[in-house]
């Protein structure tokens, strides 16, 4: 029997989608509304008998969805350790500018995904 954790949900009323960690193996657990449109279904690729695929906001897999496959913490040498004291000048930000960055990458980034999609066939 899996030893699951429960990360999140997108939905504060019914709990669908939600996903989950299997604690021993890593492997994450979503479950969620199906897609069922034949014409969606057809599209997608390597679909193998059997799987049923389930639409997934973005949003919770972001939020809830483990971050690494490993933890493994990231070493550096005492020059870099001294250049974290020494060059850090004009990197402090405030809040509405971090806000406003992360806004402008966020619509950048979805009018470069809107302007290169391609249907697949």
């Amino acid at each position: 029997m899996r030893r699951l954790r429960f990360n999140g949900t997108g939905s504060g009323v019914n709990g669908c989608p939600s996903l989950h960690e299997d604690l021993d193996s890593g492997e994450v657990i979503v479950h969620g509304p199906p897609l069922t449109d034949p014409a969606d279904i057809a599209r997608l690729r390597r679909l193998g008998e059997g799987e049923v695929p389930i639409v997934v906001p973005r949003e919770l897999l972001v939020g809830w969805g483990p971050k690494d496959m490993t933890r493994e913490a990231k070493t550096i040498g005492m020059n870099g350790f001294g250049r974290l004291f020494t060059q850090f000048e004009g990197t402090r930000r405030t809040e509405r500018e971090v806000r406003q960055l992360t806004d402008n990458l966020t619509k950048s980034q979805a009018a470069a995904r809107a302007a290169h999609l391609v249907p697949m066939s």
